[in-house]
């Protein structure tokens, strides 16, 4: 066991490996290399029905980025009616403070009937992208920003 070529400076949802991590799990990924290796190989927990093609995930963006010009309001993979998810400038904006606020709030999880209540109010929003999980208003991953008790919609609806 030793230190790994973990990246991820929190628990959360990891974009290496496509899976949200809890501070245990985010723990043994730093520090224990078979667990790291597991997702590495696309079998870690959490992992399973994910694609884990690396080569294939960095083609798409790079594609997106082609196709739109530049990386402002690039069009959303799974979006629908042309939606465009926010600058990645914002995109980083908006994480930013959604981390510190959920540093702030002592990085408190939302009970499973919240996430699931905010997450179904998600579902049914006329913003969400469905194949990529994410809100086209902020560009979050609602999964992981249901998750966080500190957490709000964009547009107020949770």
């Amino acid at each position: 066991m030793g230190k790994t070529n973990c990246e991820c400076p929190l628990a959360g949802y990891c974009t290496r490996h496509g899976v949200t991590k809890t501070p245990h799990l985010h723990k043994l990924c730093q520090n224990h290399d078979g667990y790291f290796e597991m997702w590495e190989q696309c079998r870690g927990p959490g992992q399973q029905g994910i694609n884990c093609n690396k080569e294939e995930k960095i083609e798409s963006k790079i594609e997106i980025i082609n196709k739109s010009g530049s990386t402002e309001n690039a069009k959303c993979e799974g979006c629908s009616n042309g939606q465009k998810m926010p600058s990645l400038i914002q995109q980083a904006k908006n994480l930013g403070g959604s981390v510190i606020n959920h540093i702030k709030e002592g990085m408190k999880q939302a009970t499973p009937e919240k996430q699931k209540e905010r997450l179904d109010i998600c579902y049914k929003c006329p913003l969400y992208a469905a194949d990529s999980g994410r809100c086209t208003s902020c560009g979050c991953f609602l999964k992981v920003k249901a998750s966080w008790e500190s957490s709000k919609c964009p547009k107020g609806h949770w």
